[in-house]
């Protein structure tokens, strides 16, 4: 939407979409510049026109039939869901916040949102008693909306623009629990047999509940010593090293040759669809509060962090798209930083000389030091 030459034309035609209806009119002008001027005059115009009730002035041509509506928002949530559907793989939580967003816009034309009633949203939220961190979620969820939406021509750029100035809200607690190395060998040795090996795994690769239980043996190059995960929920192939700890525990799983999964329920030969109630339970002996199986992808990049790994390796191997979502580990290296330091430490790595004269150390310099020179250096005059 904006301003555009039509086939071989030197004049340019304006077009706005409002609504779900695309409008268009001749500027009357070959001239790029004085073509913007009058599309924003214009746009300005025509949207004060059709706020007000009153019909678009003869200049402007409807592309669209009488039968056609705008559109709401609830026609844009299920385009949307549908989009979505075999491309996100958080599906099922996404729809959870589109229907919440339902209930709050069903029926409110694309067009009149504006950021009074984002914000309004939020609040309501906020009152409600939720968490700002559920209220950002919503709010970032409705802008990916809003951005298809633009992708679709079903609004304009100035409706985008509104929507894209509401800011997220401040205080959200950024969320970043990790276990210690003895809560998770404690946490280890109070599981059930059968989820032992998926903690374990957890623990050893970061990797997330959901391709963990869907693991399969032809993912698990043994011979290697490497995981292949090809479907992941930012869509992109990851490989996992095995380690010593996880090695042992899959060469203890007792294979069956008609099930391909990793971790199944013997019962149904199927994987496990819920293992909250066991892992809970494992917590509960171990003494561990305030502890989601999510978070064993938390222990699994902080151990790494304070182990000194490089946040890229880390990224690479926690399947991160975008390296600030690893950024939120690198505070754990704070702690390490003095270690960092000390390995530089070498016996008479320095000269001191005291101002009498006399060599001494870094625990016997007076205020006033004079270091030595390097060799080859020259020493600066004043």
């Amino acid at each position: 939407m904006g301003i555009y030459l039509k086939g071989n034309s030197k004049i340019w035609m304006m077009s706005k979409c409002v609504n779900g209806i695309k409008y268009t009119k001749s500027s009357a002008t070959s001239l790029k510049t004085e073509a913007k001027y009058l599309y924003e005059k214009w746009s300005s115009k025509l949207q004060e026109q059709l706020k007000n009730g009153n019909k678009p002035c003869k200049q402007v041509k409807i592309l669209t039939d009488n039968s056609i509506k705008p559109i709401t928002f609830a026609e844009l949530s299920q385009r949307y869901l549908d989009y979505a559907g075999g491309r996100l793989k958080s599906h099922d939580r996404l729809k959870s916040f589109v229907n919440t967003l339902n209930k709050h816009f069903g029926n409110k034309k694309l067009g009149d949102f504006n950021m009074l009633t984002i914000e309004n949203m939020q609040s309501d939220i906020i009152k409600k008693g939720l968490s700002v961190a559920y209220a950002n979620r919503l709010t970032a969820v409705l802008k990916r909306m809003f951005v298809k939406a633009m992708d679709w021509e079903l609004i304009t750029e100035d409706d985008l623009k509104r929507i894209r100035k509401v800011k997220l809200l401040r205080g959200e607690v950024k969320r970043l629990r990790y276990l210690a190395d003895d809560e998770a060998e404690r946490l280890i040795s109070n599981c059930e047999p059968y989820l032992k090996p998926i903690v374990i795994t957890a623990l050893n690769t970061g990797m997330r509940k959901s391709e963990i239980l869907n693991l399969t043996w032809d993912r698990v190059d043994m011979l290697n010593r490497v995981i292949l995960l090809d479907t992941t929920k930012n869509g992109e192939r990851r490989e996992i090293p095995i380690n010593d700890n996880l090695y042992g525990a899959l060469t203890g799983i007792i294979r069956q040759i008609n099930v391909k999964y990793v971790f199944f329920n013997p019962r149904t030969l199927k994987p496990y669809k819920d293992i909250k109630k066991a892992f809970s339970a494992a917590l509960g002996k171990s003494h561990i509060l305030d502890f989601r199986f999510h978070d064993l992808r938390h222990t699994f990049a902080s151990q790494l962090v304070m182990k000194s790994v490089d946040l890229a390796t880390v990224r690479d191997l926690m399947g991160h798209k975008d390296i600030k979502m690893t950024l939120r580990y690198s505070h754990l290296s704070k702690t390490h930083l003095k270690d960092a330091v000390n390995v530089l430490n070498k016996k008479n790595y320095y000269h001191f000389t005291t101002t009498n004269g006399k060599e001494g150390n870094a625990g016997s310099v007076n205020p006033l030091i004079l270091m030595e020179p390097a060799i080859g250096i020259e020493p600066t005059t004043r």
